[in-house]
């Protein structure tokens, strides 16, 4: 059955008159009528804290938003997403990447990704795995992109310092500076490549891998490579043909999009870096999330609610843009990470019967580590023309910290969230600026989200709720976010121009 357009829905055209009515809705008014707000609208899943009080919201705008989402029939997809039904509809296949976070609860095989690469991970960390020479691995290096780098990248580094095992490096980039990094200082006998492929014939992985093959060969002439070699790919007999050593390819489902793999062997990295009881906190607290979206009320579902405020903005304000801040150094690839999720996911101009939109979806998501991006990017934030809803990303932990530069990191992201919201009428009168061109209206909205810590399981949890905000704008959007089509016509015009077919110019 053909849906009508999401922008002739009745719920759709409520909430474009109701957003006639906040003109002169400012947030910082809001927080003073109400001192209850902030509690009110701080929601919780697996100890994350989200308080939404800092919105150019009122309790109705929340109401018609749930609304909309109702008449979307929001609830019966997310019951199809959970029970593997074939949701990418135009890849004829399921989106179950939530699946992968039931490990060890479930008796379907086909559930689970290649369970072995957490035994090889941990032979790797108690040095048992040898290269060639006999020697034990010192050095990992994960060659991906895309999705097969983001999501591992992001929490190996944000899990913080190694304390055992071997190094491990990520290289993403075609250009050979990055290769050259991650290889520095290494040994060829004593490194072990690991190649993160779905397909297995992703160009700059496998040039990457070419060329890491190449050093092992040049400086290790009498060294068999293959003994080097590891794959994770849902293409094995591929990474077999490339002279992967079989009994070291890990595979996974194909219904698991690249953006959605960190919880499948391509987080293979993440259980080196920091072992096997790490990576299944991560998928513990991912497994929270998915209960708490499967199960809490719209009016209080946290991705739920998260999705419509941000569509809210888009749709009904004309925002194009939203930031995320995370005030923790080891959570500074989380930007990234989300732009791919948010971006490659809802990115589209079609809906799911392939009218072209008359609604903007995916607005484009940029951020930067706190406090580095005050002394660059807030000045736009605060006083310019555009303005862009925030994300703060912060710990709980930090504000009781012993380290006072923890504490400061934790009270500079609750100032800039009051900054944002108020403007300059809440400084001390003798501080308030009288020339214009120092003054800062408020009324810019943001999300104060505070992990208790920074662990395995907060970042678990905190992955899937974004996961789900996603998944939730693409169905009031009416759009598939699990496919990426827009990002093979590159790959294709590359192929030509390699095979020496000049397209149009």
């Amino acid at each position: 059955m053909v849906s009508a357009p999401r922008s002739q829905l009745p719920q759709w055209r409520a909430l474009a008159a109701h957003r006639a009515e906040l003109d002169a809705f400012h947030i910082g008014d809001a927080l003073a009528a109400d001192p209850a707000r902030a509690q009110r609208w701080t929601l919780e899943v697996a100890g994350l804290t989200f308080d939404l009080s800092r919105h150019r919201a009122i309790d109705e705008t929340r109401a018609l938003l749930i609304e909309l989402a109702r008449a979307c029939d929001l609830e019966r997809w997310r019951d199809r997403l959970f029970a593997g039904e074939l949701i990418n509809t135009t890849e004829n296949r399921a989106a179950w990447h939530t699946s992968l976070r039931k490990w060890g609860q479930t008796p379907i095989s086909k559930m689970v990704s290649d369970p072995d690469f957490l035994a090889f991970a941990e032979a790797l960390r108690e040095g048992s795995v040898r290269g060639a020479a006999g020697e034990a691995i010192e050095r990992v290096v994960c060659l991906g992109i895309g999705g097969s780098d983001l999501g591992p990248r992001l929490v190996t580094y944000a899990l913080g310092a190694q304390t055992r095992g071997p190094t491990v490096r990520f290289v993403a980039n075609i250009d050979p500076v990055e290769l050259d990094e991650a290889l520095a200082g290494a040994r060829p006998q004593a490194t072990l490549i690991v190649v993160i492929s779905k397909s297995f014939t992703t160009l700059e992985t496998l040039e990457n891998a070419r060329a890491a093959l190449a050093w092992m060969r040049q400086r290790a002439p009498d060294l068999d490579v293959a003994k080097h070699l590891a794959a994770v790919t849902a293409q094995p007999d591929r990474a077999q043909q490339f002279g992967v050593p079989g009994e070291r390819i890990f595979s996974f489902p194909d219904w698991v999009g690249g953006r959605y793999s960190v919880w499948s062997a391509c987080g293979m990295p993440i259980a080196i870096a920091h072992g096997r009881a790490a990576f299944e906190q991560l998928l513990a607290g991912a497994a929270a999330a998915d209960a708490h979206f499967a199960e809490a009320p719209l009016e209080r579902n946290v991705p739920v609610q998260l999705a419509l405020l941000g569509l809210w903005y888009v749709n009904f304000w004309g925002v194009s843009a939203r930031a995320v801040m995370p005030y923790a150094q080891r959570l500074r690839h989380l930007p990234a990470y989300l732009q791919q999720l948010e971006m490659e996911s809802n990115g589209k101009r079609v809906d799911r019967e392939g009218r072209p939109l008359d609604y903007d979806t995916a607005p484009i998501v940029w951020g930067e580590v706190g406090t580095t991006a005050q002394h660059s990017v807030f000045q736009l934030l605060h006083q310019g023309t555009h303005w862009s809803p925030v994300d703060f990303v912060t710990c709980a932990a930090f504000a009781e910290s012993h380290n006072e530069r923890e504490r400061l990191l934790y009270q500079n992201a609750l100032a800039q969230a009051d900054a944002l919201a108020h403007g300059d009428r809440v400084l001390d009168p003798a501080q308030r600026p009288t020339a214009s061109y120092a003054q800062a209206p408020g009324n810019r909205p943001s999300t104060l989200v505070a992990l208790p810590r920074i662990d395995a399981f907060s970042l678990g949890a905190l992955l899937a709720t974004y996961e789900h905000r996603t998944f939730v704008q693409g169905v009031v959007w009416n759009i598939n976010s699990f496919d990426q089509w827009g990002v093979e016509i590159g790959k294709r015009l590359l192929s030509q121009r390699l095979a020496g077919k000049r397209g149009s110019r």
